[in-house]
């Protein structure tokens, strides 16, 4: 056996690891050969989840792992940003209003293809680094960012106004973490809204019951 051997089983434990087991289509190819890959499939080793999407195992698909493939479908190869509740819901709301399908945040210029079902695709041109939460797995929004687009893409403003509330109850997200992502975004439907509920109410007090 050469020494790529172990390299390769290291990087491709490393990646299923990371992801839940989940791997696709590009990053099994930049370790195994193709005709390895397509004999996993084949056997029941991995199994389809979706378009160039694998799961390694037999068991059900759990919560973190739907999260993963979410990311990992709608991006295309690549892990797209979880946002809106759903990134909220990572990050610690243990009350998200209301239920739906998965929200992922993608640039408007990478390509446009079917994501797997229950998840609903948004696309901005203004995505960056600093939207992204470092620290968290599938990849998401910060919750600042989370909460912006959650509030905006609210059904209705009653909808909008109970993520706010939700969130002010859990302290999720300060003011001055708001404040930045309003200035990235110029053109929120409900900018009003949101400042006049962040900066001109009591925001950064305690959630007074």
């Amino acid at each position: 056996m050469t020494a790529t051997a172990p390299r390769s089983a290291r990087a491709l434990s490393a990646i299923l690891t990371r992801q839940d087991g989940l791997i696709t289509w590009q990053q099994a190819r930049q370790q195994l050969s193709e005709k390895t890959v397509r004999h996993r499939v084949r056997t029941g080793r991995w199994r389809r989840v979706h378009r160039g999407l694998y799961l390694t195992g037999d068991g059900e698909v759990t919560e973190q792992q739907r999260l993963w493939i979410a990311s990992l479908g709608a991006g295309n190869g690549q892990p797209a940003l979880l946002a809106g509740t759903t990134a909220l819901r990572l990050l610690g709301l243990d009350r998200p209003p209301g239920g739906g399908p998965i929200d992922v945040l993608v640039h408007s210029s990478r390509p446009d293809r079917d994501p797997p079902p229950a998840v609903r695709v948004h696309r901005t041109r203004r995505l960056s680094s600093v939207d992204q939460c470092p620290t968290i797995g599938p990849p998401c929004t910060t919750a600042a960012r989370a909460l912006v687009d959650a509030v905006e893409w609210a059904e209705d403003t009653l909808a909008a106004m109970l993520v706010l509330g939700a969130v002010h109850e859990q302290r999720l997200v300060s003011s001055a973490q708001i404040r930045p992502v309003l200035a990235r975004l110029p053109r929120l439907s409900r900018r009003e809204l949101i400042e006049e509920i962040v900066f001109e109410g009591e925001w950064d007090l305690p959630w007074a019951a």
